[in-house]
């Protein structure tokens, strides 16, 4: 059994696009960290002036998830946009002011006859197909634009989801892995996706936004019963304080004039 002063908080962080600003927050907050780059082939890392933290390296997809189950993780960073899509018993506790992006519904760049949703219902012929990671969230997106009058059909590679009347749905939403901004027009008419506030990814594959559905930065997200718990209350506080800090000093930084 461990004993207090043996206690350790689980945090998980996120591998990938949220990496390298994730690790320089860290480095402004005055956190040393092993085993966290980009050429690192392990999932696990320590903080070097703090052994109270167990690491663990995931995909933000997921952290979520296991943040949200009793007794796995404490702590993650991740995006706002995992913790709708997952629907994961979690608590935000601290925006990060980085990984900002917009989830956004495109299609083609020449199909100037589609500038909306129901430009795109209405000019279908037969179903539309719309190839995307963010099933929940897009089916909340179209229940809501139809009044929940269509409930889509959603579509894995392996199986084949429904909701009430979808058998009857114009529209199929097919679960995307990635590079979904290359999947219109062969495998499908349309795609709901997360874009920078650049659009880069989305003009080179010669698409348009006709929607924004949601924007999401990256958050650090805690489970609700490690916050029951007097020290892992504490030691998430103190957290979050050294991390406000770090971000505190980067806003500071970015100022006009800042030498």
């Amino acid at each position: 059994m461990k004993t207090e002063s043996q206690r350790t908080l689980n945090l998980l962080l996120p591998k990938g696009s949220l990496q390298g600003d994730t690790l320089e927050m860290f480095q402004r907050a005055g956190y040393e960290l092993n085993g966290y780059t980009t050429t690192d082939r392990s999932y696990r890392a320590t903080f070097r002036n703090d052994s109270e933290f167990q690491i663990k390296i995931s995909r933000p997809q997921e952290i979520p998830v296991y943040v949200g189950m009793d007794d796995f993780y404490d702590l993650g960073i991740t995006g706002q946009d995992w913790v709708e899509e997952t629907d994961s018993d979690v608590e935000e506790i601290l925006p990060l002011e980085y990984g900002h992006i917009d989830i956004i519904l495109a299609v083609r760049e020449e199909r100037e006859d589609i500038n909306t949703f129901e430009d795109l219902m209405n000019l279908a012929h037969g179903d539309i197909l719309i190839s995307t990671e963010y099933l929940n969230i897009a089916e909340k997106y179209i229940l809501e634009k139809t009044e929940n009058k269509v409930a889509p059909a959603i579509l894995t590679p392996w199986k084949r989801l429904n909701t009430p009347g979808s058998y009857q749905s114009p529209i199929r939403l097919m679960l995307s892995f990635g590079a979904t901004e290359g999947k219109p027009p062969e495998e499908a008419d349309a795609i709901i996706d997360n874009s920078t506030a650049s659009r880069r990814t989305i003009k080179a594959n010669s698409l348009k936004e006709i929607e924004r559905l949601r924007e999401s930065e990256s958050t650090l997200i805690a489970n609700p019963k490690a916050l029951k718990d007097a020290w892992k209350r504490e030691k998430i506080e103190e957290f979050k304080q050294t991390l406000q800090k770090g971000l505190r000093r980067r806003r500071s930084q970015a100022l006009p004039g800042h030498i």
